[in-house]
């Protein structure tokens, strides 16, 4: 199972390939966005394998997701920019894939879009992963479990592992360049 900001990782690739159509924070923000469900959910059910609902299906990633994320992108990460730069003047900290992250984020519709494939890459990697999915919410009927030996340990250091390896990939390729 990857830790939440493994997810990030897949929507870089958008990023990586077109820079000026997405936006870097909300595609990360946005693909970390699902697992803020997690927390409540687990304090209402001792089961932490069920404490997946609407948030991280298809339609939360278009709603409630996109949403909280342009939010995020909006009010968190101006403030967290200055931080940065005041902390580390001049570095190239705040540069991936060969971009300047200060001048994120941009229009509406770029924030909106690259939420929204954030939220959708994160729900899409979790379906391998998890045997809880709500894809399909509020359409669907039960739990999906497209992998029989989803939730077992040996299958979540697996796949964290191999989602660990892709971020540090991801993060030695292009962070700083």
């Amino acid at each position: 199972m990857p830790l939440t900001p493994f997810h990030a990782a897949v929507p870089w690739l958008a990023y990586v390939r077109r820079p000026a159509a997405f936006s870097f924070w909300a595609l990360t923000l946005g693909a970390m966005m699902p697992d803020l469900e997690v927390v409540p959910l687990f304090a209402l059910s001792p089961d932490i394998y069920a404490a997946r609902g609407p948030m991280h299906s298809l339609v939360g990633a278009l709603t409630f997701d996109a949403a909280l994320t342009v939010l995020a992108v909006v009010v968190l990460v101006p403030p967290a920019l200055r931080w940065f730069e005041r902390r580390w003047p001049g570095s190239d900290v705040l540069r991936f894939a060969g971009q300047d992250l200060r001048s994120d984020p941009r229009g509406l519709l770029a924030l909106y879009g690259s939420a929204v494939l954030g939220g959708v890459t994160h729900v899409l990697v979790d379906l391998p992963t998890h045997g809880y999915n709500p894809l399909l919410w509020p359409w669907q009927a039960g739990p999906l479990k497209l992998v029989p030996f989803a939730d077992e340990l040996w299958w979540d250091l697996v796949t964290g592992a191999l989602w660990l390896a892709f971020f540090v990939l991801m993060m030695r390729a292009h962070w700083r360049r």
